[in-house]
């Protein structure tokens, strides 16, 4: 856990000093390094947004009604698909319903703050097999806004199932695994691969895993449904921890 907890110090350190008073002074130069040092994640501005929000990059996270929305776009729609989300970049970004604009590093700190954690017994440099999948579970949700203004929200399960998989009840649920990060603790592995949410399994290098599901669909039976926005539209991806099923 000590990445995890190097990024919630990054956090408190600049809400402090978000609300500091004073100017902040100009800390003087290190000497040189003489040992290599481990990239830091890769993190944009952390902001305090007051009651508990900040924002970090263009997340925003809610911690104290333990959520976070993340802008994106709509980038495969009736296509088959492995993936829920991946940055821009991602390796696997063609086969992706949608594109974040966050970092693996962004994104999971977002997790961590709405009060996610990753299973102790799984060590951090090692990725975690499909068969010991392990999670805390957490309810994902895609928003916009349609041409006429109205404003739209469906569950993930609807964005990515047709009418007929979802009348059979078919069950997809959702757990937050964190990635894992490289045997020297210097790289998280969902910066290096762009995964931010997959359902296919064998790829674990995601940060939030389909639980149940859509793992046991043949391929090319996930598909971006036709209620969608079109593709390249503006969409918004909801993460719930508050609500998921315990």
């Amino acid at each position: 856990m000590m990445l995890h907890r190097g990024w919630l110090l990054l956090v408190a350190a600049t809400v402090h000093a978000a609300q500091a008073q004073t100017p902040a002074q100009t800390p003087p130069q290190s000497p040189p390094q003489t040992t290599a040092q481990a990239p830091a994640p890769r993190l944009g501005e952390i902001q305090a947004l007051g009651n508990e929000r900040f924002r970090i990059g263009r997340i925003v996270v809610d911690k104290r009604g333990r959520s976070f929305v993340v802008p994106g776009k709509v980038h495969a729609l009736d296509k088959p698909l492995e993936y829920l989300a991946t940055t821009p970049e991602g390796r696997k970004a063609y086969e992706s319903l949608l594109t974040l604009d966050a970092s693996g590093s962004e994104f999971n700190l977002a997790c961590i703050l709405i009060g996610l954690e990753r299973d102790a017994n799984v060590p951090l440099s090692r990725p975690l097999s499909r068969a010991g999948l392990v999670g805390q579970p957490v309810r994902l949700w895609l928003a916009w806004t349609d041409a006429d203004g109205k404003r739209r929200k469906i569950s993930a399960a609807e964005a990515l199932l047709d009418a007929q998989a979802l009348a059979k009840g078919e069950r997809v649920e959702w757990a937050y695994t964190g990635s894992f990060t490289s045997i020297d603790g210097s790289q998280l592995a969902a910066d290096v691969t762009g995964t931010l949410i997959s359902f296919v399994k064998k790829d674990n290098s995601g940060v939030i895993e389909a639980a149940s599901g859509l793992t046991v669909l043949p391929y090319g039976a996930v598909r971006g449904m036709a209620g969608l926005p079109p593709e390249g539209s503006t969409i918004e991806l909801i993460v719930d921890a508050a609500t998921a099923k315990k």
